[in-house]
């Protein structure tokens, strides 16, 4: 299953549903638009000595206090892990949210555009999964377990927690497939 390192606090604020922009220099490969990746907090973190000068105030704003805490005192912030996923949905230049990093249109939207990815249905493991992050998209291999465990190490029974796609079973928390 494909992966992405972003940098803390970036990773957590996507996996608990609160940052719906991820801001590149590049633009998402079509072939990962409408695709689960997993979100990998990177192992060097960004420095917070001041939140202002990373987060705008409507940003700062709208997080919830125990965010703000733990961002400041960089209280619970896993690194070098694995630690959800999210849906890539969309790809466009200035969008609307206010997490989205705008382009200069003063010289042209295509001379230094951001390119902001549009982020939905984001999963939160129960567990970070130590791994070592890399550069651009970057594959995590998936499991086939006879144990039934995924990747995020959660016992998967048909119940709740595997979503059928043909011959094979996926977690719906990871998207690992193992076969039958």
């Amino acid at each position: 299953m494909k992966a992405i390192t972003i940098k803390q606090p970036w990773a957590s604020l996507i996996v608990h549903g609160i940052k719906d922009i991820e801001n590149r220099t590049w633009a998402c490969p079509w072939k990962y638009i409408g695709h689960r990746v997993l979100i990998h907090a990177s192992g060097k973190p960004v420095e917070m000595r001041n939140p202002n000068s990373v987060f705008t105030k409507a940003q700062w704003d709208s997080l919830p206090v125990e965010f703000q805490r733990k961002i400041i005192c960089a209280e619970g912030i896993v690194n070098s892990a694995i630690i959800g996923s999210v849906e890539i949905i969309g790809c466009s230049i200035n969008h609307p949210s206010k997490w989205a990093e705008k382009s200069d249109d003063s010289k042209g939207y295509y001379e230094n555009p951001i390119y902001n990815w549009v982020l939905a249905n984001p999963i939160l493991f129960p567990e970070p999964i130590p791994a070592k992050g890399k550069l651009s998209f970057w594959e995590y291999p998936n499991i086939n377990s006879e144990d039934d465990i995924c990747l995020c190490n959660l016992v998967v029974n048909e119940r709740n927690q595997v979503v059928s796609y043909g011959e094979y079973d996926r977690c719906v928390y990871c998207g690992s497939k193992w076969s039958k």
